[in-house]
């Protein structure tokens, strides 16, 4: 299950790192645990606030973190929110794609943490 949400070829980059600078992979996936949830958080305050810009900034943000940890759905969803207009983030499925956002995350953080059992 774990190689279909994560890539493995990013996870390999990441433990290549690790044995060139050994606890980099940890500080990596305790970055990406700390920032992922207030990206979300930044991204569901932009949607109230009706600011395609703010949303799309943290989308972006969230989904370079995700790429580079290899959280291939995560990446998915955050595209699908990075460039969306005022109106788009008023349409009604707009609940329904922060729910999967909010899902692929924690989906995303439960699997690297496995990946990490140092942390």
């Amino acid at each position: 299950m774990a190689e279909s949400l994560l890539d493995p070829k990013a996870l390999e980059l990441l433990r290549m790192l690790d044995r060139d600078q050994p606890g980099s992979f940890s500080e990596f996936v305790r970055m990406f645990v700390h920032e992922a949830p207030d990206l979300v958080k930044k991204m569901e305050q932009a949607h109230l606030a009706g600011d395609p810009e703010a949303l799309g900034n943290a989308a972006h943000y969230l989904r370079s973190a995700a790429l580079a940890m290899g959280a291939v759905q995560l990446v998915e969803v955050c595209h699908g929110l990075e460039h969306l207009g005022a109106a788009q983030i008023q349409a009604p499925d707009m609940g329904a794609r922060l729910d999967d956002l909010r899902r692929r995350t924690r989906d995303a953080l439960i699997l690297l943490l496995q990946e990490v059992p140092q942390i």
